[in-house]
């Protein structure tokens, strides 16, 4: 059973991601036409969620893809997120996302992964494609135990942004241990 845990996102308007480059491949420098939308996407408010969850190397050892937020030196910290469509309740696979963490009293951005497009292993990703968004962080071997923050944006190509924030309290924030 997967455990998500949902917050309200906050909008913002942005645009990311074209389909084609302006003028490419067209004889007298016409802009190339916008991307299509989807059918029914774009309609509703773009909303994000995600856990954090052990990315240790599959076979390495046991905890590899559960959740957590109790994370030792060296241990891959897994941001694991997914976007919605909220006008079709489906994954709006056009979303960019990125995580910002905030570690040492400054902000580190985390470039993510799409999954989406299978061909992942079977035993790591039974469900193909997988529809979710995957970030890592490696927590230095000299990092000081404590809680940290982090947030995670999104836009996608309809100029939908969207904020995630985890509940402020300690139980959905990463925290480095001893």
């Amino acid at each position: 059973m997967k455990r998500f845990a949902v917050v309200t996102a906050t909008l913002l308007g942005a645009v990311i991601l074209a389909a084609t480059v302006a003028g490419q491949g067209r004889g007298r420098g016409e802009p190339a036409p916008p991307p299509a939308k989807q059918a029914g996407h774009g309609q509703g408010k773009l909303v994000i969620w995600g856990d954090l969850a052990s990315f240790d190397k599959p076979g390495t050892a046991p905890m590899h893809c559960i959740l957590t937020n109790r994370f030792r030196r060296g241990q891959y910290v897994g941001f694991r997120m997914t976007a919605i469509d909220g006008g079709t309740g489906e994954t709006e696979n056009t979303a960019t996302m990125v995580i910002h963490l905030n570690y040492m009293g400054r902000t580190i951005d985390l470039p993510t992964r799409w999954r989406g497009v299978g061909g992942f292993p079977a035993d790591e990703y039974p469900r193909q494609p997988s529809e979710m968004w995957t970030g890592v962080w490696v927590v230095p071997m000299d990092a000081q135990p404590g809680k940290l923050s982090y947030t995670v944006t999104a836009t996608d190509q309809f100029g939908r942004s969207a904020t995630f924030t985890p509940f402020i309290n300690v139980v959905p924030q990463p925290t480095i241990v001893e």
